[in-house]
């Protein structure tokens, strides 16, 4: 390692204020502001979440749900099949998908369930699997698509985990910048990272490491591009600022810049 990046980088240590710190507006912008790759994960996960919830709440969420509650707890009561239609058709060799209307012989209950190839007939009695106002028939399900009418269910919950994951992230990373305990950390990796578009070049990723109370903690940062990087003091030794909560919690120390493009000296 040059001495000149380990001069650099220890002036850059020292130079860092006291926690509680207010971010500098550089780190706002590339380290927690959704920068890179986390911001497109970001959005994938918004546009999962409302374009998933979208498709539950307009076709399957309501049977899908209801079928898992019928599923996990029901009671049988007799029903009547009051009329018999075509619900979706599925590619061939497969059967098309009939759905029945029905009723329970009280009267009490009404309903329309599916079932692929189904044989029902009108007036012909059924079991009818009954839990709250929910019912269909036992063997059935309410929604046409059968049981892969649940796993629509899966898409806003996909949806709403990552953007969980993503904002959980950023907020650890938010703390590790305001009141991070600043030390020293090696460079293990820098250059291209993990392709999140199809199109364009990949983003560039810095990898580190570091030792506190005794054990050896890393982190990753990943931009768009190599340029917005330039606030390091060297590609080899750089300054990161972990949680004394929880080392693995840490981030890279962005300074402050003045006109000139100097470093700000700490408060």
């Amino acid at each position: 390692m040059p001495s000149d990046d380990l001069e650099r980088a220890r002036a850059l240590l020292a130079s860092v204020p006291r926690a509680p710190r207010v971010p500098s507006k550089e780190a706002r912008r590339l380290v927690l502001a959704f920068a890179g790759p986390q911001r497109v994960a970001l959005y994938t996960s918004l546009f999962t979440l409302l374009a998933g919830g979208l498709v539950c709440a307009f076709f399957q969420s309501p049977r899908a749900v209801g079928d898992l509650l019928l599923d996990l707890r029901s009671f049988e009561v007799p029903g009547v099949v009051d009329s018999v239609e075509v619900g979706m058709r599925k590619r061939r060799p497969h059967p098309p998908v009939y759905c029945a209307r029905f009723h329970s012989e009280d009267g009490a209950l009404v309903g329309r369930s599916c079932e692929p190839g189904g044989r029902f007939e009108p007036g012909q009695r059924v079991v009818l699997e009954s839990r709250g106002g929910q019912a269909r028939i036992r063997g059935t399900t309410l929604t046409p698509m059968g049981r892969l009418g649940g796993l629509a269910l899966l898409f806003p919950l996909v949806g709403a985990v990552g953007l969980l994951r993503v904002v959980r992230t950023n907020h650890r990373e938010s703390r590790a910048a305001r009141v991070g305990i600043p030390i020293l950390a090696r460079v293990t990796y820098f250059g291209d990272g993990k392709p999140v578009r199809k199109k364009g070049p990949p983003p560039t990723e810095l990898r580190w490491s570091f030792i506190a109370r005794g054990e050896r903690y890393e982190g990753r940062l990943s931009l768009d591009s190599a340029s917005e990087f330039d606030f390091l003091p060297s590609r080899d030794v750089i300054v990161v600022l972990y949680d004394p909560a929880a080392p693995g919690i840490n981030t890279v120390y962005v300074p402050w810049r003045v006109p000139g493009g100097a470093t700000r000296p700490s408060c």
